[in-house]
């Protein structure tokens, strides 16, 4: 009975990952924090 709850739990966890994973494609916010367009040091180097 606890080798079923075991594989359960790691079951759960693995399904959690994968979902968060397909929702959050792992490349973040598809625009810039706000706060790049005033720090110049966070220019492309092609843009100064």
């Amino acid at each position: 009975m606890t080798f079923i709850i075991l594989l359960l739990a790691v079951a759960a966890v693995l399904t959690a990952a994968t979902v968060r994973l397909v929702r959050h494609d792992g490349q973040g916010s598809l625009r810039p924090p706000t706060s790049h367009f005033q720090d110049p040091d966070f220019l492309a180097p092609t843009a100064r």
